[in-house]
């Protein structure tokens, strides 16, 4: 009889605890009431969660009797935390409708955004949508070919010579070309050229060099061969500060053995130490005396006439 009601016990306290409940529900959006697809549900302790399917559902199954706090969730919109009871194995609704988060900003925040000008990508476009036929080369490319001015870079444009550090196009001297840095017209410092030497413009100061080879209205009409515009870089927001440096080498010269004559010991000071005076037989001697000779003086491999 002991034993039985022993067994009987047990059995009783194993059942209460396998003892499992289910938590259900919908997960909406509170202003427009459409259903939250993806939505998040979650339990912490034990840690579990679910997605709401494509209606919005959800279902936490298997839960052991308790009380849990039940958080919905999804992107854009507040989170709701709610105490749920499970007590017995019957399902517990509960449904969620979501609200859009807000925030006060005490202080108003402008945003600023600078279209970067120096890329390929900016110049496609503004080629996309110009009328007139035009080629370029843009300070990315410039970075990655080393060119030190502007006349080096612009020898890499399509139909553009140098001669010297004067820009030809398509074989057109600088009397049908015009230049211009950032639209406004540079003249000549030379009064029989009609454009610049481009090697005044260093390339770490330049965005993009243009050459436009065919007339539209918004342009001056005093050229026909190509109108030439140096556009230049913005003015820094902040300080910046570029270094570049450079080595090299003669393999004929560096760390060669120069033949040169025999020097004095103070010649590196600019002066001799009398390493070079006559010889001292022939200290203050010219050639009045010695007249009456008709061969020349020898002395140690020296002539003197």
């Amino acid at each position: 009889m002991r034993f039985t009601s022993i067994a009987l016990l047990f059995a009783l306290v194993s059942t209460a605890s396998l003892g499992q409940g289910t938590i259900r529900g919908k997960i909406t959006d509170g202003t427009t009431g459409e259903a939250l697809i993806g939505a998040n549900v979650l339990i912490q302790d034990p840690y579990r969660g679910v997605m709401a399917d494509l209606d919005g559902n959800f279902s936490l199954e298997n839960l052991a009797f308790g009380t849990y706090e039940v958080t919905g969730s999804f992107i854009g919109l507040k989170s709701q935390t709610v105490t749920v009871v499970v007590s017995d194995e019957t399902v517990v609704i509960q449904n969620f409708n979501l609200y859009p988060e807000t925030y006060v900003i005490e202080q108003a925040a402008e945003v600023v955004a600078k279209i970067d000008r120096s890329r390929d990508v900016y110049m496609e476009n503004i080629k996309k949508k110009n009328a007139s036929s035009l080629d370029y080369i843009s300070s990315q490319q410039i970075r990655r070919t080393g060119d030190s001015d502007a006349a080096a870079a612009m020898q890499r444009v399509p139909g553009v010579s140098t001669v010297g550090n004067f820009v030809f196009v398509r074989g057109l001297s600088d009397r049908y070309i015009k230049t211009t840095l950032n639209g406004a017209e540079v003249p000549s410092i030379n009064p029989r050229r009609n454009t610049i030497e481009m090697d005044i413009f260093p390339t770490n100061l330049v965005d993009n060099l243009v050459v436009v080879k065919s007339q539209t209205a918004n342009l001056p009409g005093d050229w026909s061969g190509a109108y030439l515009n140096v556009i230049t870089k913005d003015f820094p927001e902040s300080f910046n500060l570029r270094y570049s440096a450079a080595l090299g080498w003669n393999s004929q010269t560096t760390f060669q053995d120069i033949i040169s004559s025999e020097r004095s010991g103070t010649d590196w000071l600019g002066m001799d130490d009398g390493f070079r005076d006559m010889p001292g037989l022939l200290q203050g001697l010219t050639r009045d005396d010695w007249p009456e000779l008709d061969m020349p003086c020898f002395y140690e491999g020296l002539v003197y006439m």
